[in-house]
């Protein structure tokens, strides 16, 4: 049997430019966030609720520098696979500092596109 690990999302990047890295052996990545919208009815009150799931994306190799030049806020398609790691972190404890394996869940993108580029408002900054 076959396996499929694909995922599209349309929504909007996160209010934070884009985070445009190498690694040591020079490879580039751009790390950024993006927010879907999940529309329900809640069951209580009977009211239409609108909530925000946020995703988490690495753009590696080419993409990665066009990636770094999306605005917060603008709407992009993208595709990618979804990956799970952990990386070791060192956090502070009363007894010093210790190491611990922090878990990641992100959606390394194989393909973004911005369709529609959030500007300045006049009055804004850019």
């Amino acid at each position: 049997m076959t396996n499929l690990n694909k995922i599209m999302i349309l929504g909007n990047t996160g209010k934070d430019q884009p985070k445009h890295s190498a690694t040591a052996n020079g490879k580039q990545v751009t790390r950024l966030t993006v927010a879907t919208n999940k529309r329900y009815k809640d069951a209580a009150s009977g009211e239409w609720t609108t909530e925000a799931i946020w995703h988490k994306l690495a753009v590696w190799g080419d993409g990665a520098a066009y990636a770094s030049r999306i605005q917060p806020g603008s709407l992009v398609f993208l595709e990618g696979e979804m990956s799970y790691r952990d990386y070791e972190r060192e956090i502070d404890t009363p007894e010093g500092p210790v190491k611990v394996q922090w878990p990641v869940a992100e959606i390394v993108v194989s393909t973004i596109s911005v369709i529609h580029s959030k500007t300045a408002q006049k009055g804004e900054a850019a």
